[in-house]
């Protein structure tokens, strides 16, 4: 690694190990299926017995981050150690008792940092959560990691966490692996020389994954108030494994309070059967469908059969079993989390409105506004369906129609309206639509070549749609809709950037050195499609003329791929902007 001036020095390696840190917590967000751009940050507060040194550091120093915003952080902590409520506890051992001051001054200064990141956070529009902070030199260093408000409120959460005595519960399966998240990397700023070798962090993500489920599930313990409730997680995956019968595991279980009014309460069970009982468990959840749920209230297990009349205001969890070792948790009518052999995925993100049109105006070129927002009202209701479905817009529509007459229901053309869309998206096949949105055909069988584009995890619709659309003469976008709303449009464009962004960044590299280069080089390698063949050759010759520098002893550098034009990119990739 090449000597780097460090004005506000905490430990020798503090730069790689912040980068990754912030590797490893994207790669693991990219496991669960979030797409957050997730940066970190590494804050260290000068220990109490220290007098000759930095009050605060903090890592990158010479990046978005202000040092001065930091200043009173030490102060602050000082602060709150003093009237701390742990200071009130006694502990019944004397290592405990030993103990308690230094973890007393880790909470302390978390919060201090904490309150800070929470002022900033209101003006850069971003969520900050802060790890607990660990004795490093002369320092506390705490690792933080935030991301854009935007990117974090895009995925399903509870409204607020569920209290019980002195627990609280996670909000959503994001919130829950950020925390583990932050607490393994605690763990890793507690070994000898952090950062010092390559493979800080094991790069096997779903332990980590099951964790954050299991953090999740825990919120049902604190909902039902039965702290005896334990091992929701596990025992959902394991009921989700068996088969019963050859068949896959489908059902529903229902987590009620005892005393819910909304709950109608239709068999009861002479004895329950605990959620351990996995057989069995498995056995009578068989009985149950998306309208009649197995009633689990507490530490007994499945009491019953019953509904939700209404869900209410208080969030009731529901346990859907959709297959082989696979099942989700809602809250209400939210969906919280899948899981699927064990391992945790986020829940997709509902189509946008913006994202909807910027795709299809780029595909079916010349498609209006007062086009697309009658298009959109059609996917709207489609995706309000609570049943997969498929839309197929094509500038070939009619054509179409008359082609695949024979797997197909052919009509006369009729505008798409939400109440339409409701009714017709009822069946099996693809709907087929102009950009006009007017209908031509439902039941649709699409047909098309086989391609090496499909995904063999993803399920019939899906790869149907893919081939359609490859084998399409036509502009075509196939809009394939999921059960829980969820949309796959095939094909999906790359976003659109603004290209004055990409010239930046360009002109940028042309002054850096090997010392300062790496977060445009980073930006540019991983946005390299949008670049023209000009900034192509550009890049090339900076990042050579950087490799060519004097390399130090051990200094170590990352060899770049040669940037070469995308032969798919073309203009429309760019965002219009007012001149």
């Amino acid at each position: 690694m090449k000597n780097q001036v460090l004005t506000y020095f905490m430990w020798g390696y503090q730069t790689h190990f912040r980068a990754e840190m912030e590797r490893y917590s994207r790669q693991a967000f990219a496991a669960l299926g979030a797409s957050i751009e997730l940066n970190a940050l590494l804050v260290g507060v000068r220990l109490p017995d220290v007098a000759n040194d930095h009050l605060v550091c903090i890592e990158p120093e010479d990046e978005e981050w202000d040092i001065s915003t930091f200043t009173e952080v030490h102060r602050r902590a000082d602060e709150i150690c003093t009237t701390h409520p742990d200071q009130n506890l006694y502990y019944g051992d004397e290592p405990s008792m030993l103990d308690k001051p230094e973890n007393i001054r880790r909470k302390s200064v978390r919060e201090a940092i904490q309150e800070v990141l929470s002022g900033l956070d209101a003006d850069r529009g971003t969520y900050s959560f802060c790890g607990l902070p660990v004795r490093l030199g002369n320092f506390h260093v705490a690792p933080v990691l935030y991301a854009a408000k935007s990117d974090i409120d895009a995925f399903p959460n509870l409204e607020k966490p569920f209290q019980l005595q002195e627990w609280s519960s996670t909000t959503g399966i994001v919130q829950a692996l950020t925390s583990h998240l932050l607490a393994q990397i605690s763990d890793k700023l507690s070994t000898r020389e952090p950062g010092r070798f390559f493979g800080v962090f094991d790069s096997d993500y779903s332990g980590l994954l099951r964790k954050a489920g299991t953090t999740l599930c825990d919120a049902i313990t604190l909902a039902l108030k039965d702290i005896h409730l334990q091992g929701v997680f596990e025992n959902l995956n394991k009921i989700s494994e068996l088969r019963y019968e050859g068949g896959e595991t489908l059902g529903t279980i229902i987590f009620s309070c005892k005393d819910l009014p909304t709950l109608n309460h239709q068999i009861s069970l002479r004895r329950p059967i605990s959620l351990s009982s996995h057989k069995l468990a498995r056995k009578v959840i068989e009985i149950s469908d998306k309208q009649l749920g197995c009633i689990c209230q507490g530490r007994e297990g499945l009491v019953g059969f019953g509904s939700i009349n209404d869900f209410g205001d208080y969030p009731i969890f529901r346990a859907v079993f959709t297959g082989h070792y696979q099942w989700s948790l809602h809250a209400n009518e939210t969906l919280l989390m899948n899981c699927a052999f064990g391992v945790p995925s986020v829940p997709q993100p509902r189509l946008s409105w913006d994202d909807f049109f910027s795709n299809v105006r780029r595909i079916l070129v010349g498609l209006t506004v007062e086009q697309g927002e009658a298009l959109w009202e059609a996917v709207s209701a489609a995706m309000d369906q609570r049943h997969g479905t498929m839309l197929v817009l094509s500038d070939a529509a009619s054509i179409e129609s008359d082609r695949l007459g024979g797997q197909a229901i052919g009509i006369e053309p009729i505008r798409l309206n939400s109440g339409l869309v409701a009714r017709i998206s009822g069946i099996d096949g693809a709907v087929l639509v102009d950009r006009d949105c007017n209908c031509h055909a439902i039941g649709v069988i699409l047909d098309g070549k086989a391609t090496n584009r499909g995904d063999s995890s993803r399920g019939a619709r899906y790869n149907s749609a893919v081939r359609y659309a490859c084998s399409s003469q036509a502009p075509v976008v196939c809009l394939v809709v999921s059960e829980d709303g969820y949309v796959n449009m095939v094909p999906t464009l790359r976003p659109q950037i603004r290209r004055q962004d990409v010239e930046t960044h360009v002109e940028m590299l042309k002054s850096l050195t090997s010392d300062n280069y790496h977060a445009v080089r980073t930006w540019l390698d991983d946005r390299r499609f949008y670049l023209t063949s000009d900034q192509c050759d550009i890049v090339n010759a900076e990042l050579s003329r950087i490799q060519d520098e004097p390399q130090e002893l051990g200094e170590i550098r990352i060899i770049t791929p040669v940037f070469s034009p995308d032969p798919e990119m073309n203009g429309s990739y760019y965002i219009e902007e007012l001149t």
